[in-house]
């Protein structure tokens, strides 16, 4: 049996689960030294763009940096993501190391990400408010209804 990824149910605003594992299982048979149940590593920067290149998947580029930012915003990630640890390309091979400016940037990207997250479900709970009193409100964020993304395995 397989280990389901061990993320908080308000954490799949990109992927759903199942979506998520196949993606998963599909980019750890190809790339087995980099993708590994229960073990995380620091990415080389722009690794999206070699997977890109070695295609041959049957999801397309958004499904995958939608995986990829699952991934960095995993807790285990989070906590290896400090200065002068190494990163790894698909290999699994040492590519260079995590420097204190890449520390800085993923801090203030994550604090974006996490008021994006807090301005949705804020903004879902100003349409709930108002619609338990008859009157409806469009939400401010486009994004909202964006339907659910699919995926081809």
């Amino acid at each position: 049996m397989k280990k389901k990824m061990n993320i908080k149910q308000n954490d799949w605003h990109l992927l759903s689960p199942e979506d998520y594992n196949k993606v998963f299982d599909v980019l750890s048979q190809k790339y087995p030294k980099l993708f590994i149940r229960d073990k995380s590593f620091i990415f080389k920067k722009g690794i999206h763009r070699d997977i890109f290149d070695n295609g041959g998947f049957d999801f397309n580029k958004t499904v995958i940096r939608k995986f990829l930012q699952l991934c960095i915003e995993k807790k285990e990630y989070r906590d290896l993501h400090v200065e002068n640890t190494p990163r790894y390309d698909l290999e699994g091979n040492k590519v260079g190391i995590v420097t204190k400016e890449d520390v800085e940037l993923y801090a203030k990207t994550q604090e974006e990400i996490k008021k994006r997250i807090e301005q949705k479900q804020s903004n879902k709970l100003n349409c709930t408010k108002t619609s338990d009193q008859g009157v409806k409100l469009k939400p401010t964020n486009a994004n909202y209804s964006k339907p659910k993304l699919g995926l081809k395995i």
